[in-house]
């Protein structure tokens, strides 16, 4: 009876010394005024480090990754390279294609209308679209984390980056937005006029279903001008 107290007292100061739902690695953030990494993407690459990071058998590594974005903000994909375990690289891309863009970070992706100083402004920034008074920035680095998980340190180097198609509007001149009157036009001159107002159109499921009408005749696109457009 003795032996049977001792075995479960020591069996209830082990479990004491290992509190529940603690975790060995940890998030070490540096001191960086870009924009971070949204907490629960950190959470899980910390997750994924927590898992896999200790079959690395030690050391410092860092995990580059490139977060391709659409206009709307949804991730398409993930490149990552740098930490040799294809496991946690998988993991680890896979978090990240889970992330959540934030509007004030897509806002960055786009075009600033606005006149810009040259101060700090390369001529080959300034030659991106053309007019020293606009500026296109079509990647953003974000602040840099490291994930502890002693004997193995992951530093995670993110940045988001705009795809072709968000990148390509925003060095084309800006169009007046789409209207009634735009769309019976274009529904009369057909071919590349139509396509130009489509393409003008921001959401990419209305776009694509005014590129499912190019082929109709003038009056059937007339029809879906004054469905979607004549409110």
């Amino acid at each position: 009876m003795r032996t049977f107290v001792s075995f479960g007292l020591l069996g209830l100061a082990t479990v004491a010394l290992v509190p529940f739902g603690c975790s060995s690695a940890t998030i070490r953030h540096h001191p960086d005024d870009r924009p971070r990494l949204p907490a629960a993407t950190a959470e899980r690459l910390r997750a994924c480090v927590d898992e896999l990071g200790g079959e690395l058998g030690g050391g410092y590594y860092t995990f580059d990754a490139t977060v391709k974005v659409d206009e709307e903000g949804r991730v398409v994909e993930v490149e990552g390279r740098g930490v040799p375990h294809p496991e946690l690289a998988i993991c680890m891309r896979i978090a990240l294609r889970g992330m959540t863009v934030s509007e004030e970070l897509l806002g960055k992706l786009r075009v600033s209308a606005s006149p810009a100083p040259a101060n700090g402004q390369t001529a080959a920034e300034r030659a991106l679209v053309g007019n020293a008074a606009a500026f296109v920035l079509v990647v953003v680095a974000l602040a840099e984390i490291v994930i502890d998980a002693a004997p193995v340190a992951v530093a995670i180097a993110a940045a988001v980056e705009a795809t072709g198609e968000i990148a390509e509007v925003a060095r084309k001149p800006k169009q007046p937005p789409p209207n009634l009157n735009r769309c019976l036009d274009a529904a009369a001159a057909g071919g590349v006029m139509w396509e130009n107002f489509c393409n003008a159109i921001r959401r990419r499921d209305d776009r694509a279903r005014c590129w499912e009408k190019t082929l109709l005749t003038e009056q059937e696109k007339r029809g879906y001008c004054h469905r979607n457009f004549g409110k």
